[in-house]
């Protein structure tokens, strides 16, 4: 009976063997002759199908990029595409694929303009509100317990209109309730001073979204000083301007002194603010670099990406790079940083980041831990401690990940934390089965 049961089980195998290797094959001449005919969409899904079961076979590889290539570029066409162009088969089918994104990229660009794309990204990818959804609401509410001056609202004002004359796209509207972006104005917390040293902070933004959807934006602003000043009209300004780019979608920060959103290291303030003497206005990458942004397929946003009109819009690696490459510029970028604000945690948070994104988890940890020596708010100190726990647990460090993601939770109760623990404990008590 064994012995049946053994010739049964080899003989299936063998014939599976036999199916597994005819059908790439099969795939691959019906697709070919397709091509022949022109029949591109057909030839698509068959030599898809080829594609999949052998990537590395030179001729599934060089039919796909022709029929990809005679394909309207979907979402799904650029992907693929993009997957071979940056393959590491280096034969004709990776070449023409690597032309024909060029193509599509400096399709895009042409007409751009100098821009800080690269660091629009959230660490997830692209964040950014559905174009088709707007004018963004816009709720200002004022928490302050105090009598602001009046030209606090009227400053506020004046940067969304300062967005809206300057990006052709961009509508707001202010709304009672149901806001995309709410503006919160709040008494200074406890925190920014220690001793006699003050972090003179004006505002902050903060995205709420949930997986891939995207809920609200909300930027703190707060009512006064370390000294208990009212900011001034200039400070107020500037610092909703520049968080209001951040609500639109640049999650990261220019590093050049002429943009709006550069990436301040003055003073030693461990914070984000172009404070200026004098009234700010949106430079030309600015507005190229937001204006980019809304041209690419977000990964996180206000519509269900299922339900998305991605037509005439462009994958986002396609301009970025593949996330290798993304990663590589982030620490060369976090690298420039620190040697202008070596004081600050930002820019070893950013590192830390950056090279636990590349796989480089010791210097990743390595990076974490100066900016954990830096780090002076509880903002700072709760991102370290996060990130830390996020690298640990990557690395199988169960005990480590937990010890630093209860530190975080004691910081601040965030749904992420609670999801973190839950994952760290989930994965220790596998590898305990195992």
């Amino acid at each position: 009976m064994s012995r049946n049961i053994t010739i049964l089980i080899c003989s299936a195998a063998i014939i599976f063997g036999i199916i597994f290797k005819a059908l790439p094959v099969f795939y691959y001449k019906q697709g070919s002759s397709y091509v022949k005919n022109k029949e591109y969409v057909k030839a698509y899904h068959s030599l898809k199908n080829a594609y999949n079961l052998d990537k590395h076979n030179k001729d599934y590889r060089y039919y796909f990029v022709q029929v990809l290539s005679n394909l309207s570029p979907t979402l799904t066409v650029q992907k693929d595409m993009f997957e071979i162009a940056s393959s590491k088969d280096k034969d004709s089918a990776q070449y023409a694929a690597e032309v024909k994104v060029s193509q599509w990229r400096n399709n895009v660009l042409r007409n751009i303009g100098d821009n800080y794309i690269e660091q629009a990204p959230l660490d997830k990818g692209i964040l950014r509100w559905d174009e088709k959804k707007f004018p963004l609401k816009i709720q200002i509410i004022d928490e302050s317990g105090t009598n602001l001056p009046s030209y606090y609202f009227t400053e506020i004002d004046r940067s969304f209109a300062q967005w809206q004359a300057s990006v052709d796209f961009l509508t707001f509207e202010k709304v009672t309730q149901g806001a995309d972006i709410l503006v919160k104005i709040m008494p200074l917390p406890a925190d920014v001073c220690e001793g006699n040293s003050c972090r003179y902070v004006v505002g902050f933004t903060t995205p709420d979204y949930s997986g891939s959807l995207l809920k609200s934006m909300t930027i703190v602003l707060y009512a006064k000083d370390p000294m208990g000043n009212f900011f001034s009209d200039k400070e107020l300004y500037n610092t909703i301007l520049h968080e209001t780019g951040h609500a639109l979608g640049i999650m990261g920060h220019s590093y050049s002194s002429e943009d709006l959103m550069y990436m301040s290291a003055e003073n030693n303030k461990s914070f984000y603010a172009p404070y200026r003497s004098s009234f700010q206005y949106l430079s030309s990458k600015d507005i190229n670099t937001i204006k980019l942004l809304y041209k690419l397929i977000p990964t996180v946003t206000n519509t269900p990406l299922d339900k998305f009109d991605t037509s005439g819009l462009v994958y986002a690696p396609i301009i970025l790079g593949t996330s290798e490459q993304i990663s590589s510029r982030k620490i060369k970028e976090a690298q420039n940083y620190i040697k202008k604000a070596p004081d600050l945690a930002g820019g070893y948070i950013d590192l830390g980041i950056a090279y636990a994104e590349l796989n480089k988890k010791g210097e990743a940890i390595k990076a974490m831990q100066k900016a954990q020596q830096l780090a002076k708010s509880k903002d700072e100190k709760y991102m370290v401690l996060y990130n830390l726990a996020v690298i640990y647990l990557d690395g199988k460090t169960y005990d480590k990940a937990l010890e630093c993601a209860k530190e975080a939770q004691e910081i601040s109760q965030t749904e992420e934390i609670k999801e973190l623990i839950m994952n760290i404990k989930h994965e220790n008590a596998t590898k305990k089965k195992k």
